[in-house]
C-alpha cells in the first residue's frame, strides 16, 4: 500500500504537502499535514489519539497510526501545491511483524464494517431470485441532499435566531450574485475532485441553499459528503459569504435537513450495470420484497438511530410538525410530512429517501446507522405497513414520533441492541456518553429566551 501511495504521489508533480483526513466520532474533520519527501516507506503517519477522541482514549494508550485509503488521494483544486488522502485509524502494531489492529471507534472503519455485511444478509435472498447467476458484488448506493446557511461575512451570526427578516419564502428563489457564484464554484470544485455534480438552488428559508451530491456507494458518499462540507465552508469565505449547517436557526421557518437516497443493488455475472435490488417489475409499484424489508427496518429502529442522525441538542428544534422535517415514523410515497419517502415508484430507479438526518450529523455514522436498519428489516423480515397518505402535521393519531429530545434519543440508541451488534458496544457507549455530556451541559444553560420568558 505504502508504495502504490509513494507511486501515485509521483503523478502529482506539483504536489508539495500531503493533507491526512479523518473524522472524529462526532463528525468533525481532522488532519494532519505531511510534505511529500516526509511520507514514509510504509505510507502511514501517527497521531494522538487521546487529544482527538475526547478521553475516550486514556493517555496511556494515546498512539494512534493514520493508514490512508490510496483511492482517495487527490490534488486540491482550490489549494495549489496540496493534495490530501482520506485515511481510517487503526491501534499501532504491538510487535514488529503484527498487523495494526482497527480502532473500534473509528468512524469510517466502521461504515466499512456495515457495508461488508451487506453480503450476509443478501446472498441467499438474491440467489433464490437470480437462480444460476452468479453475484460479483454487492453494493448500497446513497445519496444525499446537503442543506446550509450562506450569510455575508459581516452579518451578525449571533443574532440569527432573533431575525425578523428570515421567511419561508426563498425556494428556488434566484440567488444573489455572490452566492450563485460561491454555488457555481462549489459545483465546479466538485467535479475536480471526480465527486458527481447534480444541481444547486436556494431552499426554504432566507440564507438557505441546498446542493446535491448525486449518488454512489455508500462510503464514497460519506467520504464525497464530508469533502462537500469543506468546499462549501472555504469557497463561501472566498466569495465573502460564511457557511452553517447548523440545522435550525430561528423558530417558525425550516431549519436545515441532509436527506439521504438510498438503495441496494448487486452486481451480477454478465451485466455491465448494477441492478437495483428495491426493484421488482412483478409488483405494481415495483418496490421488491428486499426494497420493502429495507424501508421497514428503517421505520422499526427510527428512533434509536435519531441520535445517530440528529446528533446535536438543537437538531431537536428542526424536529418540530409543520417546517417539512419528519417527527411521524410513517412512509408513503411522494408525502413529505412521512419520515420515509418512496421515490420513483414503478421504475427502475425505485428507492427510498429518509428525511430526518441533519447536516451535523457524521455520515460515516449516519450511513451506518440506516443502512444498519435496512439490513435488520430484511434478515428478520420486519413486514411494512401500508403506504400512509396522511397529512402527518394535522392527521397523526396513533403514529409512533421521533425523540423529542437528545436525551431521549441517547436513552433509545444505549438500549438498541441492533445498533449494539452492528455497530459495536464501543462506539454506542462513546456516542451515549459523548451526547450525554453536551446535553447535560446544553439544559444547564441560561439563555436570553429564558431570560425573556421566566425574568
Amino acid at each position: 500500500m505504502a508504495d502504490s501511495l509513494n507511486d501515485m504521489l509521483k503523478q502529482l508533480n506539483d504536489v508539495e504537502f500531503v493533507k491526512y483526513q479523518f473524522t472524529d466520532i462526532q463528525g468533525n474533520i481532522r488532519e494532519v499535514t505531511l510534505t511529500k519527501g516526509d511520507i514514509s516507506s510504509a505510507g502511514t503517519t501517527s497521531v494522538d489519539g487521546s487529544s482527538v477522541f475526547g478521553k475516550i482514549i486514556p493517555p496511556t494508550e494515546s498512539d494512534m497510526l493514520l493508514v490512508p485509503d490510496v483511492e482517495t488521494l487527490q490534488a486540491l483544486p482550490w489549494k495549489k501545491g496540496v493534495a490530501r488522502v482520506i485515511c481510517n485509524v487503526f491501534y499501532p502494531p504491538k510487535a514488529e511483524n503484527e498487523p495494526a489492529t482497527p480502532f473500534e471507534g473509528d468512524p469510517r472503519g466502521i461504515l466499512a464494517k456495515v457495508e461488508r455485511s451487506i453480503a450476509d444478509v443478501l446472498t441467499l435472498p438474491v440467489e433464490a431470485a437470480f437462480p444460476g447467476r452468479q453475484i460479483k458484488k454487492f453494493h448500497a448506493h446513497f445519496a444525499p441532499e446537503l442543506e446550509f446557511i450562506f450569510v455575508p461575512k459581516d452579518y451578525n451570526h449571533s443574532r440569527i435566531h432573533l431575525d425578523q427578516r428570515l421567511q419561508n419564502n426563498n425556494y428556488f428563489v434566484p440567488p444573489e450574485e455572490a452566492v450563485d457564484d460561491a454555488l457555481q464554484e462549489i459545483l465546479h470544485h466538485l467535479g475536480s475532485c471526480k465527486l458527481k455534480k447534480e444541481k444547486y438552488h436556494t431552499e426554504v428559508t432566507t440564507y438557505q441553499c441546498e446542493v446535491g451530491v448525486g449518488h454512489g456507494n455508500i462510503l464514497s458518499m460519506a467520504d464525497a459528503t464530508m469533502t462537500t462540507k469543506i468546499i462549501i465552508s472555504k469557497i463561501g469565505e472566498r466569495h465573502g459569504l460564511r457557511a452553517s449547517f447548523i440545522p435550525k436557526f430561528r423558530k417558525g421557518v425550516n431549519g436545515s435537513g441532509m436527506h439521504v437516497h438510498q438503495n441496494l443493488a448487486a452486481t451480477l455475472e454478465g451485466d455491465e450495470k448494477d441492478f437495483n435490488l428495491f426493484f421488482d417489475q412483478t409488483k405494481p409499484d415495483a418496490l421488491s420484497d428486499i426494497g420493502r424489508g429495507y424501508i421497514a427496518g428503517l421505520l422499526e429502529h427510527a428512533q434509536a438511530i435519531t441520535a445517530i442522525t440528529n446528533p446535536r441538542p438543537v437538531s431537536y428544534k428542526r424536529l418540530v410538525p409543520g417546517c417539512e422535517a419528519p417527527t411521524y415514523i410513517a412512509w408513503d410515497w411522494q408525502n413529505r410530512t412521512a419520515l420515509c419517502r418512496g421515490h420513483s415508484q414503478g421504475t427502475h430507479k425505485v428507492r427510498v429517501e429518509y428525511r430526518a438526518p441533519d447536516p451535523l450529523c457524521n455520515p460515516y455514522l449516519a450511513f451506518a446507522a440506516m443502512l444498519a436498519a435496512g439490513l435488520d428489516g430484511i434478515q428478520n423480515k420486519h413486514t411494512l405497513p401500508e403506504p400512509d397518505k396522511r397529512d402527518f402535521y394535522h392527521d397523526n393519531e396513533g403514529v409512533r414520533e421521533l425523540p423529542g429530545n437528545l436525551g431521549e434519543a441517547l436513552g433509545l440508541m444505549s438500549k438498541n441492541e441492533m445498533l449494539r451488534s452492528r455497530l459495536g458496544g464501543f462506539l454506542i457507549d462513546t456516542l451515549h456518553k459523548l451526547g450525554s455530556n453536551e446535553w447535560k451541559s446544553y439544559c444547564q444553560d441560561v439563555t436570553d429566551v429564558d431570560i425573556q420568558k421566566y425574568f
